[in-house]
């Protein structure tokens, strides 16, 4: 059977010399041209992507109805730039301040009020404010937008509290400048250089008032103790969670422990939190050997807030909390609430059960975010919710007395 497109048989032995060098260089013409190929192909995949990542080429570069496509936002932050910078009438433009409000206005944009960025000289003062020395005006505060920064206390002998200032008023002003509705906490605004004057306007009562104070060094005493008057009662007041706080608590403790105590009362109203390390060290003081509370995190990892409980105090302890009692103050009335290691007097905490980290960026800067859950020794959580006391007792300031205490009082007698 014949086929018209059959081969016939190749016999290589049978070749002479010219098609033997016929066959090699047809052979040695298909690897050149192959080889080509690939290099050109390769060549040209470089060029490809080193256009791409200069952006001379954009892949879907427009949207289905023709508008640019820019999912990183720096296509439209260069098509500003080259507005402002060629048609922006003034020239006085501060261009580190673009910088940092353009740095501040994406961090904002989380809308998480504890996640914020600082400028070197904000981290700097952020940092000494929780080592507790800072030039400041001596007022504890916490920020609310729409409203202003509320004072929950003041230090004694400090400028805020010589101008009579006091808890319960709202700082609506800094400077002149209104803070009220801000996307950043506008605290930084009270600090700065030792000797430098600041104006403050605040309301109280629906009457505006504005005072010019004179910042000082303030070493923040976020600790103090005191035996209650005709009673073996001890009384400790802790205002914040800072660096200080554990050996200022411990001695406060020690000494009430030499004079005899036999309960004690710890004041954690209107005590914001600060530095949750504080505040375990403060329950290791308080409590046994154990876990106080567990951090979650994003990736579902955990971190146990744990204590030896070496020097535990072996009397009654009652917590004094209220709406203002937040973040690691709510840390310490959880682990000691869960524990049985105290009764809880007041009304419910302010609901802040999240932590965050603070860290220091290449040029100086900082930045504080949110980066976990808090839960209690028994797995609960309080953000958003607040911890309710053992027993509820409202502040009544036309009593005479502080009647929350009193009820405090009550339980330890």
């Amino acid at each position: 059977m014949n086929f018209d497109n059959m081969e016939p048989d190749y016999n290589k032995d049978n070749e002479t010399d010219l098609q033997k060098m016929a066959r090699q260089t047809n052979k040695n013409v298909f690897l050149a041209v192959t080889a080509g190929v690939f290099i050109s192909l390769g060549f040209a995949a470089v060029i490809f992507i080193v256009f791409l990542n200069l952006g001379f080429i954009t892949l879907n570069k427009f949207n289905a109805d023709g508008t640019r496509r820019d999912t990183d936002g720096t296509a439209k932050l260069s098509e500003i730039q080259s507005k402002m910078s060629d048609f922006y009438f003034s020239d006085k433009v501060d261009q580190q301040a673009l910088m940092d409000g353009m740095y501040k206005g994406y961090v904002a944009a989380y809308g998480d009020p504890y996640t914020s960025y600082y400028t070197a000289d904000e981290y700097s003062k952020l940092i000494s404010s929780y080592e507790g020395k800072i030039g400041g005006i001596g007022v504890r505060v916490s920020y609310t937008k729409g409203e202003g920064l509320n004072v929950s206390g003041t230090e004694d002998g400090s400028p805020a509290a010589a101008a009579g200032i006091r808890q319960g008023d709202v700082i609506t002003a800094i400077d002149g400048n209104d803070i009220t509705n801000l996307d950043n906490n506008p605290v930084n605004g009270l600090r700065g250089e030792v000797g430098s004057e600041v104006s403050i306007t605040y309301n109280r009562d629906g009457a505006s008032n504005t005072v010019k104070l004179k910042r000082v060094e303030l070493q923040s005493k976020s600790s103090a103790g005191t035996m209650l008057e005709g009673t073996t009662i001890g009384y400790v007041a802790l205002n914040h969670f800072e660096e200080p706080t554990p050996e200022q608590f411990n001695n406060a403790v020690s000494d009430l422990e030499s004079k005899g105590m036999t309960g004690l009362i710890i004041d954690l109203r209107n005590n914001t939190g600060g530095l949750v390390a504080s505040a375990v060290k403060v329950l290791d003081r308080l409590l046994p050997a154990g876990v106080y509370g567990t951090q979650v995190f994003k990736n579902g990892s955990t971190v146990e807030l744990s204590g030896t409980g070496d020097d535990s105090v072996n009397v009654p302890i009652v917590l004094l909390v209220n709406g203002d009692t937040a973040s690691s103050a709510e840390i310490m009335t959880a682990a000691m609430k869960d524990l049985g290691k105290a009764k809880v007097v007041g009304t419910k905490t302010f609901g802040k059960g999240i932590t965050q980290k603070i860290e220091q960026l290449s040029d100086g800067s900082g930045l504080t975010y949110t980066d976990a859950e808090l839960r209690s020794p028994n797995g609960t959580t309080w953000h958003g919710t607040g911890i309710t006391p053992d027993v509820v007792v409202e502040y009544d300031e036309n009593a005479g007395t502080d009647t929350q205490l009193k009820a405090a009082m009550d339980l330890l007698k």
